[in-house]
């Protein structure tokens, strides 16, 4: 198989592999377990995996410079660190399916990114996408019927998780694309590992955990978290954020199947058909993006 072959196979898996992210999560979340308490375990998890996994297959892969390891940090704490803790809240307050798809906006704030930093060429169908996109939503969350049901504060969660992983993608992109998908979450995961267990002892939250919610703790990290984030970065290596992010739209219709058997959870026709633009609209942003100008 070819390159864009292999890229857009490792796309498919991970969106199916975050797919599980919301089901799994919101099922710990429902048993009053706390966000950063989840966040903790599943890197602890994931780090164990990693850490043993990188020494089997080449132990001198984490030798790597100090502004490496920072880079790593900022990834790990400021990405996919806040995106988990913004993502788990709003479970708190909102179903699985519609907290995915406020996280599933990312797309859009990455154009928005790249529109005003001019590091890639906008076209102005794309503009028209974002307003698909907006409009979806405000069907999604039934604005339009004069009254939002939905908790405001998880709405405003579940966008702000959007806006972390927009940074993820961003960042994994233009600063860390040539590195080691592995290593990349092996630190990643460390730093945002010590930025919860900060948040925990500090915070009076604490570290006890009810020991029936370990094994699907252990399954966050291994089949939501390190196997996801090693066929997005194999992904990006192969065909880029924008091609990433258009594979990856199968991910929202995935949780919502996921959300109606598992979670018995239920939609109108008219908020599915909200998701269903803001899918298209993903898919329209990114196959009408021109190739990156100069990086700044």
């Amino acid at each position: 198989m070819t390159k864009p072959t292999y890229g857009y196979l490792y796309a498919i898996f991970a969106a199916f592999f975050y797919a599980l992210v919301a089901i799994v999560a919101k099922r710990l979340v429902m048993t009053g377990m706390h966000p950063f308490l989840i966040t903790f375990y599943q890197y602890l998890f994931t780090i164990s995996i990693l850490g043993i996994w990188i020494c089997i297959r080449n132990r001198s892969a984490f030798r790597c410079s100090f502004k490496k390891i920072g880079l790593f940090a900022l990834l790990g704490i400021g990405g996919g660190g806040a995106t988990n803790i913004l993502f788990y809240s709003a479970l708190q307050y909102l179903d699985a399916g519609i907290s995915s798809m406020l996280l599933f906006l990312h797309p859009v704030f990455i154009t928005l990114f790249f529109a005003v930093t001019r590091i890639k060429i906008i076209r102005t169908i794309n503009y028209i996408c974002v307003l698909v996109a907006a409009c979806g939503t405000a069907i999604v969350l039934d604005i339009f019927s004069g009254s939002l049901h939905l908790s405001v504060v998880g709405i405003v969660l579940g966008i702000m998780s959007g806006m972390t992983y927009a940074f993820y993608n961003i960042f994994a992109d233009l600063k860390l694309k040539a590195e080691e998908p592995n290593v990349i979450n092996f630190y990643a995961c460390t730093a945002a590992l010590l930025f919860t267990m900060t948040v925990l002892a500090t915070g009076g939250i604490g570290f006890a955990v009810d020991p029936t919610a370990l094994p699907s703790i252990f399954f966050l990290a291994a089949f939501s978290g390190v196997l996801p984030a090693y066929c997005f970065f194999k992904a990006l290596q192969y065909i880029g954020s924008e091609k990433v992010s258009v594979i990856s739209s199968i991910e929202l219709p995935l949780t919502l199947v996921m959300a109606f058997t598992i979670l018995k959870e239920q939609m109108k026709l008219i908020q599915l058909f909200g998701m269903v633009l803001i899918v298209l609209a993903t898919i329209m942003l990114h196959r009408n993006e021109k190739e990156p100008e100069v990086e700044k």
